[in-house]
């Protein structure tokens, strides 16, 4: 009896822990680079928001966080978003990993986003 209790639990962890990989959000090759693109993207957001500021983000006009946003890009990841409803150009068709944050300043929504495009 106690071999068909090790057996039954045996199977039970080799089940979990065969769904547990299949589950996992980056568990190939690929979506591991998948996770480094979206890694980059992340950092450029955030690396742009403590930069440039929230009270800058709060008091410029849409134009003007576009071309900052546009300025903050590189030849790796492109950087653009929405102010106010207003949304900037310059969303690639093609992009190897995203990230974007949304926050509400002064009223309004500001939207940043990353596109990574290029080899890390």
């Amino acid at each position: 009896m106690r071999i068909i209790d090790i057996g039954v639990a045996t199977a039970y962890a080799i089940l979990c822990v065969s769904l547990i990989s299949y589950m996992a959000p980056y568990s190939s090759q690929r979506q591991s680079d998948q996770a480094a693109y979206d890694s980059a993207a992340s950092s450029a957001v955030f690396s742009y928001l403590g930069s440039s500021g929230l009270p800058f983000l709060s008091s410029a006009p849409a134009d003007a966080v576009c071309a900052s946003l546009a300025a903050a890009g590189n030849r790796t990841v492109i950087l653009g978003g929405s102010i106010g409803g207003y949304r900037c150009p310059g969303k690639p068709t093609t992009f190897l990993g995203s990230s974007s944050v949304t926050i509400m300043i002064s009223g309004r929504e500001v939207e940043i986003d990353a596109w990574a495009v290029g080899a890390q």
